[in-house]
């Protein structure tokens, strides 16, 4: 007798030399009653063909072509094709293990859960290294304990952030109208991840640990400049304040979330100061608005900062846009 079946969405855009591992991992996946759903988000090399190709006579793959709109449009329109009792997201360019959706259904299964979370490991293929993310426990229980108990380990660990190391219950996605914001240019995992836990009423985090992220450093959208960068961070923020507010003893969440978005818009900072498209006075403007943004001053008074990090907190704070401005240009040739 089959299982509850499941979606593995596989959002690709340009992704020719990654088509062959990813499939090759799709078909190794352990668990039987499976659906594959590749979209081709308007890929200019040679994506479409061999995503057509590779896939040929395996019914358990469709593929959608569709015109470029972006990882958002291509991850709705993978959810509005499938047909999964659940949904899982995995990205072309990383890795899973066979167990992956074998292992993470039976726990949904067994505790009804809207979402299940897991463990993963980092890969720098800068250096090679392969660095284990240990949560230490994991985690069953409804949304107020995982509030309570486990967000703050789940950020720290960044099991928080990503949909490739969640395993959603598609009723749940639709009955809360959950998807995708294609307005916001980046970070959309995070907005998508804190929307989603402010729905979620049963919650298990498996500490094994299932899939492969590869860090690629070149031509990141996290290390170059992003225009919208802090209109989609802002927007994470306000949703994670909105969450905390649904919790009365929240300051410590509060803290811990702060600190999360104060990294992301001094990696912002970094970014702006550091592209040099830009012209001075442009980047000092820019610099200067986000120093006298309200949202991003109260968080940095709530944010527990790291020693390095406490400059840019006094420069903020006092509008020294220009001081800003010269830190992060005298680190990024300095510092390296």
């Amino acid at each position: 007798m089959l299982g509850s079946k499941v979606s593995i969405i596989v959002p690709i855009y340009n992704g020719e030399n990654y088509i062959d591992n990813c499939i090759c991992n799709l078909k190794k996946q352990t668990y039987s009653n499976l659906e594959f759903v590749l979209v081709d988000d308007g890929s200019t090399d040679k994506t479409s063909i061999m995503c057509d190709e590779l896939t040929k006579g395996d019914s358990r793959f469709k593929v959608i072509h569709k015109p470029n709109g972006g990882l958002s449009t291509a991850r709705n329109a993978g959810i509005k094709a499938s047909s999964g009792d659940y949904v899982y997201f995995y990205d072309v360019d990383d890795d899973v293990i066979p167990s992956l959706i074998e292992d993470n259904v039976r726990l949904a299964e067994e505790h009804n859960a809207d979402v299940v979370m897991f463990g993963f490991w980092y890969h720098n293929l800068d250096t090679g290294e392969r660095k284990d993310n240990i949560l230490g426990r994991g985690f069953v229980g409804n949304g107020d304990e995982f509030f309570d108990n486990y967000l703050q380990l789940a950020v720290d660990h960044e099991v928080f952030n990503a949909p490739w190391n969640k395993i959603y219950r598609r009723s749940f996605l639709e009955e809360n109208n959950l998807e995708f914001l294609p307005e916001y240019p980046i970070y959309e995992d995070i907005i998508f991840s804190v929307r989603m836990l402010k729905k979620a009423e049963k919650i298990v985090v498996n500490d094994n640990m299932y899939y492969v992220y590869y860090i690629r450093s070149a031509g990141s959208l996290i290390t170059k400049y992003v225009d919208g960068y802090f209109d989609s961070v802002t927007f994470f923020y306000d949703n994670a304040l909105d969450y905390c507010r649904l919790h009365t003893d929240n300051s410590k969440q509060i803290s811990k979330l702060s600190t999360l978005y104060v990294r992301l818009v001094t990696n912002n900072l970094k970014q702006i100061s550091n592209n040099d498209n830009l012209d001075r006075a442009t980047r000092i403007r820019l610099i200067r608005n986000i120093c006298r943004n309200e949202k991003f001053r109260s968080a940095l008074k709530l944010a527990r900062l790291e020693p390095r990090k406490i400059f840019v907190k006094v420069f903020a704070l006092t509008g020294n846009a220009y001081a800003v401005y010269r830190m992060y240009r005298f680190l990024s040739r300095h510092c390296r």
